[in-house]
Order: structure tokens, then sequence, then C-alpha cells
């Protein structure tokens, strides 16, 4: 898996022996991602929902929902009001001079 690969090749850490988790604010998307079964509405996905599938049920990978108001990489990734970033850039632990 490419982010094992690459945690591993920055010498972050010597092995990864756990599943990767991996935090999404999508209760629909982590639903599917952890359930076992195959329905009629599966068959239409995108294989790309598949393969994290596949990975969940390998035990490479962990999906757990979090909320959208603690997920604190939105600021890095979507345009936020001031107060919500505000707020997200404190909870990374990142100075005030910053914001």
């Amino acid at each position: 898996m490419l982010i094992r690969n690459l945690v591993t090749g920055l010498k972050i850490v010597n092995s990864i022996s756990r599943p990767l988790k991996l935090y999404c604010d999508n209760s629909a998307a982590v639903s599917f991602s952890n359930s076992n079964s195959s329905t009629g509405a599966g068959l239409y996905l995108d294989t790309k929902y598949l393969f994290v599938r596949e990975r969940v049920e390998e035990n490479n990978l962990c999906i757990e929902y979090i909320s959208t108001k603690d997920m604190l990489a939105d600021p890095m990734t979507k345009g936020l009001p001031p107060k919500v970033y505000e707020e997200h850039v404190r909870n990374m632990g990142l100075c005030k001079d910053l914001i």
C-alpha cells in the first residue's frame, strides 16, 4: 500500500504491523468500507471504493468515522469560514501568530 511504503521508506518507523487508520467524515463511505456484505448498489461503484474495501478486508486499513468539526485536515483541503479555520489551527497546536 502506498502510504505504508511511504512511511517505511521515509524511515519514520521500521515497519508497520497494524492496519493504517484513516479518518473519514462521510458516514456512508465508512459504513460501505467496513461492510462485508455485497448489495446490488455496490455493482455500480467506482473501483477506487472497492479497492478501499478490499484493503479493509485484508486488515491493511481501518476506516473510522470522525465528525466534520473534528477533521483537522480540512484547512489544508478546502476553504473554511475564518472562525472554523482558526479553531482548527488552534486544535492542531499551531501558534496564534500563524492565524
